[in-house]
């Protein structure tokens, strides 16, 4: 699913121009309480309310007719959408974004082992990414 994260992060957030600095700062504001999960509407915080999320969840699971999203075996995790698939998701881009963490883009390691707990004491996001039954 990184690999679907990374054209999303770049279009999304420009990775692919500016200054080293500028990249450096803009990925570290990006990374810091997950802000490239969540907007600030009216004065709370609304989680999985950016674009890059749900591009990502579309291009990865539903962009075509063979697309994993509109398979009958897996629907149960994308009618209704279900939280693993959101925490999928926001690793992906955390990933994606943390390969560009020092001005440059640099491949990080991808991996449950590596990004279990990543998002914190938030109760919104931390969730198990083993899927229910």
């Amino acid at each position: 699913m990184v690999d679907g994260a990374r054209p999303t992060v770049v279009r999304s957030y420009g990775l692919d121009v500016g200054s080293e600095t500028e990249l450096r700062i803009m990925v570290k504001e990006l990374l810091f309480d997950d802000a490239y999960l969540s907007k600030v509407i009216d004065d709370k915080k609304s989680w999985f309310t950016r674009m890059e999320v749900h591009d990502l969840i579309y291009h990865q699971f539903f962009f075509t007719a063979n697309s994993l999203g509109r398979q009958p075996t897996a629907s149960q995790y994308f009618q209704p959408l279900a939280p693993q698939t959101l925490v999928l998701a926001a690793a992906a881009i955390h990933c994606a974004l943390s390969e560009f963490a020092s001005g440059k883009k640099a491949t990080v390691m991808f991996s449950q082992d590596e990004y279990r707990g990543t998002f914190g004491p938030s109760p919104v996001i931390n969730l198990p990414l083993e899927a229910t039954t």
